[in-house]
């Protein structure tokens, strides 16, 4: 009976495609292919990306992924597999990495270099937002609807000597007319936006930063076949730990690739519309 890695094989020599084209598809490292087609699934990372390498591979080829999955327990769990892949002089080393007490020096690594990067980006991104608020408002102008009323008119001196007094006072002023107050400015009326989605697929692990709209922060670590979905009125600007290990898509739309596995890359995102 054929293993896994030969089924997959002949699936995607059946449909005519090149182990280069499948690896521009799903963003699977032509290495790794080459080793899933030998049914090495012991040379991969770890079972989760294996897994998730799997899923991108069904998809791409059109088949079911569940039983493709079934199939991928069954292989690792057999023994046979392990025998044929020379399994013998590595089940110490393996045994030793399973166990529970310490972790193993890629992921505690990967997990300080996460931590450093966040703290920093945090901190850049809450300074200039510090000084801003630091800054009071300017000073507001206050109109006055209520009228000015005139200063009054000095009173001329009486006439000297006696007699009558031939003085009239001065008529009393009528008062200024009052500023009618403007109209109120109808308020605009709030135009309906139709907001982005933006989906981000890994298919190895990555750790991404998002700021939506300049204000709201996301944060996320994703195993390989896992996602994560946001939502934004504008853009995003993205801050992505493992440029390759991750797939992007605008509105349904996939995005280029943003780089090679294992660099950080930063990226914007904005409306297009």
């Amino acid at each position: 009976m054929e293993n896994l890695g030969e089924f997959l094989r002949q699936q995607r020599e059946g449909k005519n495609i090149s182990i280069e084209e499948l690896a521009t598809r799903t963003r699977i490292g032509v290495r790794f292919i080459k080793l899933i087609e030998e049914n090495q699934f012991d040379q991969l990372p770890n079972p989760v990306s294996a897994k998730g390498f799997l899923r991108s591979y069904a998809r791409c080829l059109g088949l079911e992924e569940a039983p493709i999955l079934s199939r991928f327990s069954q292989t690792v769990q057999s023994p046979e597999t392990s025998a044929a892949s020379g399994s013998e002089e590595k089940v110490p080393s393996y045994i030793q990495r399973k166990q529970p007490d310490r972790l193993p020096f890629p992921l505690w690594a990967a997990l300080a270099v996460v931590g450093v990067i966040v703290f920093f980006l945090v901190l850049a991104f809450l300074m200039p937002k510090n000084k801003e608020a630091a800054l009071p408002p300017p000073p507001e102008e206050i109109l006055s609807d209520e009228p000015v009323p005139p200063e009054p008119s000095p009173i001329p001196p009486p006439p000297e000597g006696g007699g009558a007094s031939s003085f009239e006072p001065p008529s009393p002023l009528s008062p200024a007319p009052t500023l009618s107050s403007a109209a109120d400015p109808s308020p605009p009326s709030q135009e309906s936006f139709i907001p982005l989605v933006l989906l981000i697929e890994a298919v190895e692990p990555s750790w991404i930063h998002a700021t939506l709209d300049g204000t709201e922060i996301k944060e996320a670590l994703l195993q390989a076949g896992e996602s994560v979905r946001w939502e934004a009125k504008e853009k995003f600007a993205l801050t992505v730990g493992n440029a390759g290990g991750v797939r992007l898509f605008l509105d349904g739309r996939e995005l280029g690739s943003l780089g090679p596995s294992g660099k950080v890359v930063r990226r914007e995102i904005v409306a297009q519309r």
